[in-house]
This record gives C-alpha cells, structure tokens and sequence, in this order.
C-alpha cells in the first residue's frame, strides 16, 4: 500500500515539475534574467519581441548586430518555450565592421574602436549555453553582407536590424534583407532616433511596401509588417 502511494506520489511530482508554465509566468522570469544580459534591448522592446514570437510562432528570425545577446536572448527564450523555430544571430565582432562608415571625429568611432569584441562574443556564447538556448539560435560570425546568401528571397518570419548604424550600412541591410523576408513577415528596426538611420528608416515607411505597426513600437524601436 506504502509503495503504490510513494509511486503515485513521484508520478505526480513529475508530472507537475513536466508541466509547461504559463506564458506570462515564463516571459516574466525571462525578463528578469534579460536585465543581465550586454547590449541595449530596454525592458520594453524585450518584453513586444517575445509577445510578437507568442503571437506569430515564428520559424525563420534574424539578428543583424548582436554584440552581447540582450535582444536575440529574448528572442530565442521565446522560442524555446514552444520547442521549435530558430534565430540566426548575424555579427562580425569584428572591429573593422564596426567601424565601417565612421569618421574619426565621431564618438561611435572611439568607442568601438576601444570595445573587446572577442570577449563580449566568448560571453555571448557562453549565455546561450548557460540559458540552454543552443537549439534556438544559429551564431553566423559574418558581416550581414557576408550571411545574405544563406536566406532565399520570402523565407524570414521576423527580422531585426540593429546593425552598424552609419547611413551607409544602416540603408544596405534593408535593402539587402528585406527581400528575403516573406508577405506578412515583420521587421524591426532599431535606433529611429539616430540621423543616420533616418535613410533606412524612410525607405521603410513607404505605405505601399509597409504597414507600420505603432502600438507594438516602442521609442526607439519601430516594427513594420511587410504587405
């Protein structure tokens, strides 16, 4: 009699501890654990990033400029959490990439030329293995123009461009990439606020090519549906 009630007893123990967590519960711990993670993704963005993967179940995402993880850890927590789909993190961490469209004079130029990638991308990797997001996102160490024949034309659900943010390459990886992102899919777009992303930017706000999504943007960030 003793035996059968421990047995039910560890059946249910295992079963709850199996149980999936609700959706709120899950983002909300995943938040928590996003404030430690390098780079710039606010709270907000993180939080409208996982809602739009909830809400979309996307199978194809992509990065453009990664540096620690705060964005793609958001994204491919979401991920996880319905066992399937997969984000392609496109970054260089490679100084002279960075620096690419800077002149000397521009503070970006200083900074990045001062910044150690090598460690911040040995840490980004580190946190997809402490996370356990391994499964959920695919690390392309190249330059956005360099990963661009890996996609088809139509096959990206959710992109994100966060990349050099000088005139010039802000503007080529939209017109590099929105291409390859299919009907309906989404873009976001970082960093609205800088000049010079103010030519990509405009690109993006033709009515024709874009439906411009304003209650999931934030300040900083803009997401955009492509018709």
């Amino acid at each position: 009699m003793k035996i059968g009630l421990l047995i039910a007893l560890a059946i249910a123990t295992f079963s709850l501890c199996a149980t999936q967590p609700d959706w709120n519960s899950y983002k909300h711990k995943a938040l928590v654990f996003q404030k430690r993670i390098p780079g710039w993704c606010t709270l907000e963005k993180a939080e409208k990033m996982m809602e739009l993967i909830h809400a979309t179940e996307p199978e194809i995402c992509v990065e453009i400029g990664v540096f620690g993880g705060s964005s793609i850890y958001p994204t491919a927590a979401a991920l996880k959490y319905f066992k399937k789909g997969v984000v392609f993190a496109i970054d260089s961490w490679s100084t002279q990439d960075c620096l690419e469209g800077y002149t000397l004079e521009d503070p970006d130029f200083e900074w990045w030329g001062s910044v150690d990638l090598e460690t911040i991308y040995l840490d980004f990797l580190a946190m997809l293995n402490t996370y356990q997001l391994t499964s959920f996102c695919n690390v392309m160490r190249l330059s956005s123009q360099q990963a661009l024949a890996h996609f088809t034309d139509g096959s990206i659900d959710i992109l994100h461009i966060d990349g050099n943010h000088s005139e010039a390459a802000a503007f080529a990886d939209v017109q590099m990439y929105v291409p390859k992102l299919k009907q309906g899919g989404y873009l976001w777009f970082d960093d609205v606020n800088w000049i010079s992303t103010g030519k990509a930017l405009q690109c993006l706000m033709d009515p024709e090519r874009f439906v411009f999504e304003k209650e999931r943007s934030t300040d900083t960030c803009f997401l955009f549906r492509k018709i």
